[in-house]
């Protein structure tokens, strides 16, 4: 578009002299489909070679995984050459063609405006400088809409590269504290070889209950455990109005299952056995604020009840202190803070190097954004900038009333896409959690948000470098050609 904004007179001079419709739009689809096309080229051949062992040892970073080997598939050359390539024909044929729908004579004259100009808004009466920003601001306010559209989608992309290692170190740090116990004893029987009740002497130790049910819908389910609890426990506690007031089919629920179904206080929820087609329907009670994990709290009396089990039974033991004075062979298993986050640490350990590549990948990204918006802004305002120079004002005074103007854009662009895409990065998240087992908030500590600004922010200061140097390079006499 610029391109034909340059050069109108040209086609106008063409069109005039019986050159067709047809043959100025592949003459100017040609050197965006060229470019294009070897940049597929040059992509490829990079992907598949020096840029190949950088996604191998990511690759081999990540689990356990067997021995990589390199292979061509089609899907991969659709979704990364053809298509890029269509659309990019598709958008300059469709540019091209409606441009070239004007006269010869409205492109000699330079009048490639479709809507008839309107009349300047009419400005306070501030400084000159001021006045010029205002005014550039308003003439290119949706090259300004498109550099906002374009800062959020790096704003997501960077709310996902920084927010993700420190959510997974947020929890890896917190949680030691967030957990029920440091330790978790689930027994295989509660009775010894000489049916007695197995006990602990670990200090701190309580009796608990735990079963696991399934949560289903539209095709997935997710394990939720069930804990039962008595009456003033130190590592469940529950309200004692629960325990004195609450319907028989009322249960806690932890904020991680709160937050990741959507479930209010009152609300109905449905748990299923695993492999029986057996529905358990319960109230929400309350919400209890345990972010480690999905799970179901009631009285230990009621779980027996529900789940059959004789008065007084339970499944293991609760402690912050380490139970050693129970024979191995009664333990089915023990939960601690390390079996809890083992998932962090290895989504942490194999996610790591994408996230610090994608960082630089995202400041690339705006930078060329950024450049290409910066670049239309210049090149649309190049009369108006060489008459500015006759005018006698030097390149650095010409400079701030262009590069400040849009300084100050990105400047406020980027603190809304900050927040849009904080949200928005929020709802994704949330979204991909639903395919997996467990739950935990995305976190953005406030220092995430300042090194994306930075980030972002310096991209755009290097820029500024590229722009000061067109506007110097715009010569004088540009203005005394191509009058209307």
């Amino acid at each position: 578009n610029t391109a034909l904004d340059k050069e109108a007179s040209v086609i106008g001079t063409l069109r005039a002299s019986g050159f067709t419709k047809g043959e100025l739009v592949r003459y100017y689809m040609s050197a965006p489909l060229i470019v294009v096309a070897a940049a597929a080229i040059v992509g490829n051949i990079l992907g598949y070679t020096c840029m190949k062992d950088l996604v191998v040892s990511m690759y081999y970073n990540s689990y356990s995984l067997p021995t990589y080997r390199t292979i061509w598939t089609s899907e991969a050359f659709l979704k990364t050459t053809i298509i890029p390539v269509i659309i990019m024909l598709v958008i300059n044929f469709v540019v091209i063609t409606r441009k070239l729908k004007l006269s010869p004579l409205r492109f000699l004259r330079h009048d490639l405006k479709k809507v008839r100009r309107k009349k300047a808004i009419r400005l306070p009466r501030w400084k000159f400088f001021a006045r010029f920003r205002m005014r550039v601001f308003l003439q290119n306010i949706p090259n300004y809409i498109m550099m906002f559209v374009g800062i959020c989608f790096i704003m997501l992309m960077l709310s996902m590269v920084v927010g993700m290692p420190a959510t997974l170190k947020y929890y890896q740090d917190s949680m030691t504290d967030m957990m029920i116990s440091k330790e978790q004893v689930i027994l295989a029987s509660t009775e010894d070889d000489e049916d007695n009740i197995i006990r602990t002497s670990a200090e701190g130790a309580e009796p608990f209950s735990i079963y696991s049910l399934e949560r289903r819908s539209k095709g997935n389910s997710e394990d939720v455990s069930v804990y039962g609890t008595e009456q003033g426990s130190r590592y469940i506690d529950l309200s004692d109005d629960y325990f004195s007031g609450a319907a028989a089919d009322e249960v806690y629920i932890t904020t991680a299952y709160a937050e990741k179904f959507g479930v209010d206080k009152g609300d109905t929820i449905v748990l299923s056995e695993k492999y029986e087609n057996v529905d358990y329907t319960w109230k929400v009670y309350d919400i209890y604020d345990y972010p480690a994990g999905i799970a179901v709290f009631m009285s230990n009396e009621r779980f027996n009840d529900i789940f059959d089990r004789d008065e007084g039974s339970f499944s293991g033991y609760l402690s912050d202190t380490h139970i050693d004075d129970i024979d191995e062979k009664y333990i089915a298993k023990t939960i601690t803070a390390d079996d809890v986050l083992k998932a962090a640490k290895q989504l942490d350990h194999s996610m790591g190097d994408y996230t610090l590549y994608f960082q630089y990948v995202c400041v690339i990204v705006a930078a060329i954004i950024l450049y290409l918006l910066t670049k239309i802004i210049i090149e649309k305002n190049e009369r108006s900038i060489s008459m500015v120079k006759i005018l006698g004002y030097e390149n650095g005074e010409i400079s701030s009333l262009y590069l400040v103007t849009t300084a100050i854009v990105v400047f406020v662009t980027e603190l809304l896409a900050i927040v849009i895409g904080y949200q928005a990065m929020k709802a994704i998240w949330k979204i991909m959690l639903m395919r997996l087992g467990g739950y935990f908030a995305f976190v953005m500590p406030f220092l995430g948000f300042v090194k994306e600004f930075l980030l972002v922010f310096a991209a755009y200061l290097i820029i500024t470098v590229f722009d000061f140097i067109r506007i110097k390079k715009i010569p004088k006499v540009l203005a005394l050609k191509n009058v209307e």
